[in-house]
């Protein structure tokens, strides 16, 4: 599997996983630069730069580690 596709991959795990604790997870679009993301919950944004940042944010609301 290829990087991109393994990337995708995370990233659908991770919205999905934020999802089923409340959250929507988005990112920004590669076409306009470096992504990055962001968790939203009842108007609120959380800003995420990385993946990696994503599952320790999904690891504070209660969902999986690692």
């Amino acid at each position: 599997m290829n990087q991109t596709n393994d990337h995708e991959k995370q990233y659908a795990t991770l919205r999905a996983q934020f999802a089923f604790h409340g959250h929507a997870l988005h990112r920004t679009s590669p076409t306009d630069g470096p992504v990055s993301y962001y968790a939203e919950r009842w108007g609120l944004v959380r800003y995420l730069p990385t993946l990696d940042d994503a599952r320790r944010f999904l690891a504070q609301i209660g969902g999986a580690h690692g």
